[in-house]
C-alpha cells in the first residue's frame, strides 16, 4: 500500500500544475506550494532556540476546532511558538493576525523528504492534528523522533473500514501512528474499540467550546444591524449554486415575503456571485456586503462576501439553511445553533454526528428535495415553533461543552514533562 500511496503522491505532484491551473483555489494552492519549499531551509533558524507547538488543520473550518485549544496552550505555555499549518488556501491566504497564532503556513505535500524537512525546521514539542488529517510521512517522521501527535476532534471512518485487504489495513496502520486518538462521538469511539485502536479516547468535538466563544464575544456590524432591522432574517451559510433552487422557492414562498435574506457562500468568488444573480428571477436584485453601508441596502437579497464574519452574523438570524448537504457533505452546524436557531440542512449529512442529533431531537431537518423544504419551511414559519426547535437545537452546545477539558490535561502533562525533564 505504501507503494500504491507514493505513485498517487508523484501522479499528484506532477499533473497538479495542470489541472489546478484552471481555477482560483488551485492556482493559490500551488503558489502556496511555491512558497513553503523555498521558505522551509531558512525555518531552522528562525525555530534554533525556540519551543515549539506545532497544529495542522485541512482549513479554516478544522481551525475553528483547534483554536480553543490553541489559547488554552498559549496562557499556560506563552514562551512557546504556535505553529499552524493549513492545507487549504481558504486558510493560510489570511494573514497571521487571524489565528491564535504565531506563524501561519502551507503544509507542503505529504513525503518522507518534506516531511523530514519540515520537522527538522520546527521540531516541535508536540503536534496536534485535526479531525481526520492523516499524513503517513509526517506522522511517521514524528514518531521516529519521538515527539508525541494528538488527534483532536477525530472521526474513524466507517466507509474505509468496511472495505477490505490492504486499505483497511493501511488505514488503521495510520491511525496508530497518533500518540492518542481524541475522538468526537460513541459511535467514533465504538468503531475504533472495535478495531482494536488502544490509543482512542471520547472526548467530544473542541468546536463546541469554539463556538460557545464565539457567542459570548462582544461583535456588532452595523451594516448587519441595519439590513436586519425590524426584520425577521434567513441567512443561507456556506451556500453553494446547488442550494440556489432552495433560495428561489423561498423568495416566492409567500410566507416569508417580509423577511430579509444574507446569502452567504462557501466561494466567494465574482464568478459563483455572478451565476447567483443570473440564477435569480429578474425582478430580485442583490447587494454585496463589501459595497453597503447603513443607509444603502435596497435589495432584500445581502450577499455575505467575506471571510471569518458567518460565524458572528448568525446572531442576526431567526432561521438558517447551512449548505454542503448537495455536494461532499454539509458545513458547519454548531455555529448557527449556538444562537438557538434551528437549522436546515441538505441529504448529505451522516458523517456528522450532529446533524444525526438535531434530525432526531427536532433542532435540526434535512431538506432532501424542494417538497422536503417546502414542508419544513411551512413549519418553521411558525414562531412558536420555531422557537421551541432553537432551544432544543442549542442544547447541544450546552450538553457538549468542555470537551477541551478533557483533553488538555494530557497535553499538559507532555509539556511539563518536556519543561523539567
Amino acid at each position: 500500500m505504501l507503494i500504491f500511496y507514493h505513485f498517487l503522491l508523484l501522479l499528484f505532484k506532477a499533473t497538479a500544475p495542470f489541472f489546478l491551473g484552471f481555477s482560483a483555489k488551485g492556482r493559490d494552492w500551488l503558489e502556496g506550494q511555491k512558497i513553503i519549499s523555498n521558505a522551509i531551509g531558512s525555518l531552522e533558524n528562525k525555530y534554533i532556540s525556540s519551543k515549539c507547538i506545532w497544529m495542522h488543520c485541512a482549513s479554516l473550518g478544522e481551525y475553528e476546532q483547534g483554536k480553543p485549544l490553541l489559547q488554552e496552550l498559549k496562557g499556560r505555555f506563552p514562551d512557546y511558538k504556535i505553529v499552524l499549518t493549513v492545507f487549504s488556501p481558504s486558510g493560510f491566504k489570511l494573514p497571521p493576525s487571524f489565528f491564535d497564532a504565531d506563524d501561519v503556513f502551507p503544509l507542503l505535500l505529504d513525503g518522507k523528504n518534506e516531511a523530514r524537512k519540515w520537522i527538522k525546521a520546527v521540531h516541535p514539542q508536540i503536534a496536534i492534528f485535526v479531525k481526520q488529517e492523516f499524513w503517513y510521512h509526517y506522522l511517521k517522521e514524528l514518531n521516529l523522533q519521538k515527539i508525541p501527535v494528538f488527534l483532536i476532534s477525530g472521526t474513524i471512518s466507517n466507509s474505509i473500514l468496511l472495505k477490505f485487504g490492504l486499505y483497511k489495513n493501511w488505514y488503521l496502520k495510520l491511525t496508530d501512528l497518533f500518540t492518542i486518538l481524541f475522538l468526537q462521538s460513541k459511535i467514533d469511539f465504538d468503531r475504533a474499540k472495535n478495531y482494536g485502536l488502544t490509543n482512542a479516547m471520547l472526548s467530544g468535538n473542541t468546536r463546541v467550546d469554539s463556538v460557545w466563544k464565539n457567542k459570548e464575544f462582544q461583535w456588532e456590524n452595523t451594516v448587519l444591524a441595519s439590513f436586519t432591522h425590524e426584520s425577521n432574517t434567513f441567512i443561507f451559510g456556506s451556500a453553494w449554486t446547488e442550494d440556489i433552487p432552495l433560495l428561489n422557492h423561498l423568495l416566492e414562498n409567500p410566507l416569508f415575503k417580509s423577511w430579509k435574506i444574507i446569502w452567504a457562500p462557501h466561494d466567494i468568488s465574482l464568478h459563483q456571485i455572478n451565476r447567483l444573480k443570473e440564477s435569480l428571477p429578474k425582478n430580485e436584485g442583490i447587494q454585496l456586503f463589501s459595497e453597503s453601508n447603513t443607509s444603502d441596502i435596497k435589495s432584500r437579497i445581502l450577499v455575505l462576501n467575506t471571510i471569518g464574519i458567518l460565524k458572528y452574523a448568525y446572531r442576526y438570524a431567526q432561521l438558517v439553511y447551512v449548505g454542503g448537504g448537495f455536494g461532499k457533505g454539509i458545513h458547519n452546524l454548531l455555529e448557527p445553533i449556538v444562537y438557538q436557531i434551528p437549522v436546515v440542512f441538505g441529504p448529505n449529512y451522516h458523517a456528522f454526528p450532529e446533524a444525526h442529533h438535531l434530525k432526531m431531537t427536532g433542532g435540526g431537518f434535512c431538506a432532501e428535495n424542494l417538497a422536503a423544504w417546502k414542508l419544513i419551511l411551512d413549519k418553521l414559519e411558525n414562531p412558536v415553533f420555531r422557537n421551541q426547535c432553537g432551544m432544543i437545537a442549542s442544547s447541544y452546545i450546552v450538553q457538549n461543552m468542555g470537551t477541551i477539558n478533557n483533553i488538555l490535561p494530557y497535553l499538559y502533562t507532555v509539556l511539563d514533562k518536556k519543561e523539567h525533564g
